[in-house]
């Protein structure tokens, strides 16, 4: 057995499948000296990472490996008085917890909100900034953003921390998408990956259907579909 900090990943079997074993989702507050604690895909907060030493629990860090490159990324940035600016959803696991890894992290969400937060500080364009991108972004939205960055800041570091599967992914997806009637995009309701991938899907494709399973399949969404992705 051991605890689980919220969902390991975006998946309702796997987790059923875990619970079965023994695991059992719990909060921070209820975890014991001894404890074992398994840290999930995306992460957790500095903060709660040294709670769980201090209560003398035995970590299982299961953080995925490029989420654990971008908190080195935003420590080092720490260190050498720098701004991290994460490119990311605010409200994702992955983003809050990376956030937390430097009390100046700034988040933002596209483009727009870059240029929003250097526009209420006419300084702010000359600060050492340190650019990172959570592992799921979208690249469109990153290489915008990267794009402005370039024209306006004076001292950034850009580091491009998307996933290399989840890049390849959205990539595959669009082509195929580009090319049917209709798209089928399979995933966890709650899953970045899931939803990105259907965002992109719909930016060239008239009809594209997000499910979790076969039994959310409905016959009459391929009224007219020649070809299905």
């Amino acid at each position: 057995g051991c605890c689980l900090l919220g969902h390991i990943v975006h998946n309702e079997w796997v987790i059923r499948d875990l619970e079965r074993k023994g695991a059992r989702q719990t909060t921070l507050e209820d975890i014991c000296p001894g404890d074992r604690v398994l840290i999930r895909a995306h992460g957790e907060k500095k903060e709660v990472c040294q709670t769980l030493k201090e209560l003398g629990a035995q970590i299982i860090d299961a953080t995925c490996p490029n989420v654990l490159h971008i908190q080195q990324i935003i420590v080092q940035a720490d260190e050498e008085g720098r701004i991290p600016v994460i490119v990311g959803e605010k409200e994702h696991p992955e983003v809050i917890g990376l956030a937390s890894w430097c009390r100046r992290s700034v988040v933002v969400e596209n483009v727009q909100q870059f240029q929003n937060w250097l526009n209420a500080d006419k300084n702010r364009r000359h600060l050492p900034l340190t650019f990172v991108a959570q592992t799921t972004c979208i690249r469109k939205i990153w290489e915008e953003t990267v794009i402005f960055l370039k024209k306006e800041c004076t001292n950034a570091k850009i580091f491009d921390t998307i996933c290399g599967a989840t890049h390849r992914r959205q990539s595959e997806a669009v082509d195929l998408a580009a090319k049917v009637d209709g798209m089928v995009v399979v995933g966890d309701p709650k899953s970045a990956n899931t939803r990105h991938l259907t965002e992109i899907c719909s930016g060239v494709c008239p009809r594209v259907y997000q499910i979790e399973r076969a039994e959310d399949l409905r016959a009459d969404w391929f009224s007219g579909c020649g070809v299905l992705g």
